[in-house]
């Protein structure tokens, strides 16, 4: 799938009759997306290092500031799969790879990392099944400037031009929580602004709470309990 589109799903999703959106805005929506599935969603990636002499090899292809090293196979092929310690290390040239554990000058480490995905004009690493979910959460940006828009412009507005405005800031802020519970839904995992302090994933909170203090003596344990 083309970044093209992206653009053009972003622009159903969320609809801008008055063009209060410029290029540049879905643009920056859709890199904030970007990040925010490959955080959530990280993509996986191997790549073979020829280890030369000493501790630090090179990066692996494809590494980026925020990858991190899930695994290392040195040497290749056993049965089972022998695993060395390596980590990231970042030097005055660039990012490199160092290993705990000695390997031989030649030898070729296969290193499997997670790394932020691609989306451009010429590279979509995105899978098929979460394309809609990306765009969803970028127009739920969009909708969120939207809303906040209306917002400032109902201060100035008078008569049934404030009620309108107040009628598109609450719309656009409602299609905007909207979009980001299909975002989290469609990835599969729980929506973290659903969860209030002292509450679960649904938003509620929970009715009592039990504070105990370990004693030696089981009959001198204290027991709070609140809610009653």
């Amino acid at each position: 799938m083309a970044l093209a589109d992206y653009q053009a799903l972003l622009g159903d999703l969320a609809r801008d009759q008055a063009a209060v959106l410029t290029a540049d805005a879905r643009a920056r929506a859709l890199e904030a997306a970007r990040l925010q599935y490959s955080a959530d969603q990280p993509r996986r990636m191997v790549d073979d290092v020829t280890w030369p002499e000493g501790a630090l090899a090179p990066a692996p292809e494809g590494w980026t500031e925020s990858a991190w090293i899930q695994a290392a196979e040195y040497p290749i092929g056993r049965e089972p799969i022998a695993q060395i310690n390596v980590s990231a290390y970042l030097s005055p040239t660039g990012w490199q790879i160092m290993a705990a554990d000695h390997v031989a000058a030649g030898g070729v480490v296969r290193v499997t990392f997670m790394a932020e995905h691609e989306l451009s004009a010429t590279e979509d690493t995105i899978p098929a099944r979460h394309r809609l979910a990306v765009a969803q959460y970028a127009a739920h940006l969009l909708c969120h400037q939207l809303a906040t828009h209306y917002s400032a412009q109902r201060e100035t507005a008078m008569g049934s031009d404030a009620s309108l405005t107040e009628t598109r800031a609450r719309e656009f802020a409602a299609r905007s929580k909207e979009l980001r519970a299909a975002y989290y839904a469609g990835v599969g995992i729980a929506d973290p602004f659903k969860a209030t302090a002292g509450g679960n994933s649904t938003g509620t909170t929970a009715a009592a709470g039990v504070v105990s203090w370990p004693s030696r003596n089981p009959r001198h344990r204290l027991v709070q309990r609140g809610g009653l």
